[in-house]
């Protein structure tokens, strides 16, 4: 991924704009000799010795963003601007128009994939099947959706990703509550959608120059309802032919609705008896480790593919060090103290697989941990293996947990309250 092209003084510099992210940062100075620039509200000092452009920024304030690169811009400017942060993603739209840069997502697909209405709109226009919905702006509107829909039904925030805020309800009150929440927390208003039944899949794909390449396919897995907590999933997918080839058709058709090229995303889907339907556009890499798993298992290093999209061109990707790999996060059906063997964190015993795994848990031992379905409950920790089958791999997850000595003991009230919050993302 060189840019010389020539002798060292004539050779056209690749300046990448970064926001956020600082594993992109590293990525980029680790892997190409691209200049890179970096937007965030706080630069930690290590973070410095990496980046060659600084901006301190003011994410709140769009404007000012913008002026403040448009600035540096002139003198040195950029090629391309790439962000793997939900929030800033439609930014790096708006300043992939405002440079008149000629590669990137542009606001309006940004907007198309951040907004799940808008993603429904724009696959319906362009004739895939949708999930039945409709956005409500009261918790009124939202019990009269639901009955029309049909109960049990979804109410989720319009914007938000890997189940954030998502509930399941199967009662009209239960309806009213969570319509209630989404809109207390300021939004305007909430999505109610039909409950599909299915087992979830998880496409990464790149699109460059209109051309979509379908990097890596996986079998997503969640906790039981109302929340859905994201429990993690088989990597790759073992799909089926027929239906890895219709939902990478369905990738294609899709990320060509919402307008989406020059850029990658994460596209969700339930697998219905119906086939295979659409459910979000996430319009960045993975979260948490799951990206190191992708890069393990596939040599796709997400990051880097994501900023070769933002330049107009597709990755092609390294030996990959294990066929396949598992992403377990740590929930507990029970709220309690939580008491493992730390030793276990740093090695464990007869592991088959090849790959080093990674053993982490959130809480120190005797910290309170909550049920998946707490309302600020969620993962307290993960584990991810990569080896040269399902079966081993699936024999050394059971000899960490044999390993660890996970143990739940009941809590006082008291230690309830004070309970750390969990994301309920993997």
């Amino acid at each position: 991924m060189s840019d010389k092209s020539g002798p060292q003084a004539a050779r056209e510099v690749t300046r990448v704009l970064v926001l956020g992210g600082h594993r992109t940062v590293t990525m980029l100075k680790e892997r190409t000799d691209y200049e890179v620039g970096f937007a965030d509200e706080f630069i930690p000092f290590d973070l410095f010795a990496l980046i060659d452009i600084p901006f301190e920024v003011d994410f709140d304030d769009w404007e000012s963003v913008v002026k403040q690169v448009e600035r540096v811009h002139a003198t040195r400017p950029f090629t391309a601007v790439v962000s793997q942060v939900d929030r800033l993603v439609p930014l790096a739209g708006v300043l992939r128009e405002r440079l008149g840069l000629a590669t990137g997502i542009t606001a309006e697909a940004a907007g198309n994939c951040n907004d799940k209405a808008a993603t429904h709109r724009c696959l319906a226009e362009a004739g895939l099947a949708v999930t039945r919905h409709h956005v409500v702006g009261s918790a009124e509107e939202g019990v009269t959706a639901a009955k029309e829909i049909s109960l049990p039904v979804v109410v989720k925030p319009r914007d938000a990703t890997s189940a954030v805020g998502l509930m399941h309800c199967a009662t009209a009150e239960e309806v009213s509550v969570a319509v209630r929440d989404i809109l207390d927390g300021g939004r305007d208003s909430a999505l109610v959608e039909e409950y599909l039944i299915g087992p979830e899949i998880g496409v990464f794909a790149s699109r460059a120059g209109g051309e979509t390449e379908i990097c890596y396919v996986f079998e997503g897995e969640v906790g039981p309802p109302p929340k859905f907590v994201k429990l993690g999933g088989w990597f790759p997918g073992a799909l089926a032919e027929d239906d890895l080839s219709r939902v990478s058709e369905l990738t294609e058709r899709a990320l060509a609705a919402v307008g989406l090229d020059n850029w990658i995303a994460l596209v969700q889907f339930i697998l219905t008896e119906a086939g295979p339907r659409v459910v979000e556009i996430n319009p960045r890499v993975a979260g948490g480790q799951g990206v190191a798993l992708i890069t393990a298992t596939s040599g796709y290093e997400s990051t880097l593919v994501a900023v070769e999209a933002a330049l107009g061109r597709q990755m092609r990707p390294d030996p990959p060090k294990a066929p396949v790999g598992l992403y377990r996060s740590l929930v507990f059906e029970h709220e309690g103290s939580l008491w493992y063997r730390q030793e276990a964190l740093r090695e464990v015993e007869g592991l088959e697989s090849p790959v080093e795994p990674l053993i982490e848990i959130d809480v120190e031992p005797g910290e309170a941990v909550l049920a998946i379905n707490h309302p600020r409950g969620g993962a307290f920790g993960r584990i991810v293996l990569a080896g040269n089958s399902r079966e081993e791999v699936a024999r050394d997850y059971e000899r960490i947990i044999a390993w660890l000595d996970l143990r739940v003991e009941p809590l006082h009230d008291a230690e309830s309250e004070s309970a750390k919050t969990h994301s309920s993302c993997c």
